[in-house]
């Protein structure tokens, strides 16, 4: 189905399923409010009987469970609205509008290799176009791949494609984690482990004990068989015991709830995961890896989430009071957290990356399946680069023009020139996109993408800094010799320039960029250069190392048009001197 109409058929769906589970929650509140009502007037109107016993037993019993479905109900209700916005947002990315996700902001790095210059991280970014993420470690593990790519190319592009035809099941996925504040997921579920907690010194004896004598004396005082006085004396002193541990285990319980958050919603998305059938190839044996352990992450959250819903229980004072009073219910969490903890904690940091990357690929499957016209690397053994019809996602498809780029293994830079607007930047930036999305796993915006594997480098945004007073053009040398540093360790690397050595005059800027372009292709460097010195194009006499390109413009009855397409030869035609004439600038 094509996107659009696939998200509108389902938001119609969800929104049905959204009506039907918010009555749910209504009435299960309303029983809810009844049961408890129920319990303590067994108390006040049956007292002195064995009806008191009885009935308060049955009615809070069921209070306890109509708690648990409730939770449940007000879990499915928020889920299916959440899974209507998530529909109704990506509609708005159809329509070039994606500012409702986060940009990233704290990722922005000066001194990145290419993250400022290709509008990696903030406002319109690629990252903030990419990110479905709902958790923070998924959130990190996908700005950390887009910056620095994966190991695994294969297995992130079999995951990707895979998960691009199971949208329903990837929004469910996500939808499981936006039903919780995103402040609830921005804590490390790792970092549980560090919550210190000691058994409570009597528990062995009193986790026993205590149910047996509160259970056997609210039967005797029932019965009359002891007077009411005593059983007074009874419940203070089982209370006061309980009690000298109160603050102590207030302080355990309430930091280890306050992860619930992050359990329920990696307990859900596993089951998704496991559950979803896949075809053999490298994406099954992953999920087989995460189920097959003898203590996979699965049951150790199920195992967790119960002492989470028990020491919940115990968060209500009345509800608390009962627990303890006929259960030692403190002694009991205690005594598990311990246990789960002793057993879990070596191994929650792999479980939590694991669940992350999921996301990460979950974010490049929308992306594919909100750009079907995107293709995946192939990484050529050879440093030959072609690829067909090369767009970027920021341009909307009515209004995209891709181009070709290719290099051959004896072309070292393509040198590009043009006027104003006419499309160098953006053309520059499709390349820069194409090589981030390839080594991060991710769909490309072509027709097709062969590329060699090398590191992308860029040098376009160069700023001077006031606070270290550096000159515009002292920051734009670091910044190149930045990149020739990362060539000299031997690292492989593409790229990208627009117009360097600008803080300099015409004369060393020609001479400088030249020797700087022979020096990178001695160093068997690969790249293009987008400049308005034409005097580089000589580079390309009679030396295949160099290729020229160009973008042309026309002006028609006073008017400036472009076609934005990419051509070989050098462009003839600027249009600085029109444009200041059209906007009155100049006479």
């Amino acid at each position: 189905m094509e996107n659009r109409a696939y998200y509108t058929n389902r938001i119609e769906s969800c929104q049905v399923e959204y009506v039907r589970a918010k009555k749910r929650y209504q009435l299960i509140g309303t029983f809810r409010l009844f049961s408890f009502l129920l319990a303590f007037n067994s108390l006040y109107f049956f007292w002195g009987s064995t009806l008191a016993f009885i009935g308060f037993v049955i009615f809070f019993v069921l209070f306890l469970l109509l708690v648990n479905l409730s939770v449940n109900a007000k879990y499915l209700r928020d889920k299916w609205k959440k899974l209507i916005e998530i529909n109704q947002e990506e509609i708005n990315v159809l329509n070039g509008d994606w500012l409702h996700f986060d940009e990233g902001n704290e990722y922005r790095n000066a001194k990145h290799a290419f993250a400022l210059d290709m509008d990696l991280f903030g406002k319109k970014s690629i990252y903030q176009l990419f990110n479905r993420t709902v958790s923070r470690k998924g959130s990190n593990l996908l700005a950390k791949q887009l910056m620095y790519g994966v190991d695994n190319h294969a297995l992130a592009n079999e995951a990707i494609e895979t998960f691009s035809s199971e949208m329903d099941w990837c929004q469910t996925f996500l939808a499981e984690g936006l039903v919780f504040d995103k402040e609830e997921l921005d804590r490390s579920f790792e970092k549980i482990t560090s919550i210190e907690s000691r058994e409570l010194k009597e528990a062995p004896i009193m986790r026993f004990l205590v149910p047996i004598l509160s259970i056997t004396a609210t039967v005797l005082v029932s019965f009359d068989l002891i007077s009411v006085t005593v059983f007074s004396f009874y419940i203070a002193f089982i209370l006061g015991l309980i009690g000298k541990n109160f603050s102590k285990v207030n302080v355990i319980t309430s930091k280890v709830t306050n992860y619930s958050s992050q359990v329920k919603m990696q307990e859900r998305q596993l089951v998704l995961y496991q559950k979803l059938k896949l075809k053999p190839g490298l994406l099954q044996v992953n999920q087989e890896a995460l189920f097959t352990s003898e203590q996979n992450l699965l049951d150790s959250l199920r195992q967790l989430e119960k002492i989470q819903n028990r020491m919940d229980f115990r968060m209500n004072l009345l509800v608390g009071t009962v627990l303890n009073f006929y259960l030692a219910w403190d002694y009991h969490v205690i005594h598990q957290w311990n246990q789960w903890k002793v057993q879990n904690e070596s191994k929650l940091g792999k479980w939590e990356e694991q669940l992350a990357q999921l996301e990460v690929w979950i974010s490049g499957a929308v992306y594919r399946f909100n750009f079907p016209e995107t293709c995946y690397a192939h990484f050529s053994e050879r440093d030959y680069i072609n690829i067909s019809k090369l767009g970027h996602p920021f341009v909307l498809a009515n209004k995209r023009v891709c181009n070709d780029v290719e290099l051959t293994e004896e072309n070292h830079f393509l040198i590009i020139t043009g006027p104003n607007m006419a499309g160098k930047s953006t053309y520059l930036r499709s390349l820069g996109l194409a090589f981030i999305a390839a080594n991060a796993g991710f769909p490309i915006l072509a027709e097709r993408c062969e590329i060699p594997k090398m590191s992308l480098y860029s040098s376009m945004r160069t700023t001077d800094d006031l606070t270290v007073e550096s000159s515009y053009f002292h920051a734009e040398l670091t910044r190149l010799r930045f990149i020739m540093d990362a060539i000299e360790k031997g690292e492989k690397v593409f790229i990208i320039l627009d117009e360097i050595l600008k803080g300099t005059n015409s004369k060393d800027k020609e001479i400088g960029s030249a020797k700087f372009l022979e020096k990178l292709k001695t160093l068997n460097a690969k790249g293009v250069i987008a400049t308005h010195d034409l005097s580089l194009c000589e580079l390309a006499n009679n030396n295949l190392a160099y290729k020229n390109w160009y973008f042309d413009s026309t002006i028609v009855n006073d008017e400036l048009s472009f076609d934005y397409k990419i051509r070989p030869g050098i462009c003839q035609n600027m249009n600085a001197s029109f444009l200041l004439k059209k906007m009155k600038l100049v006479d």
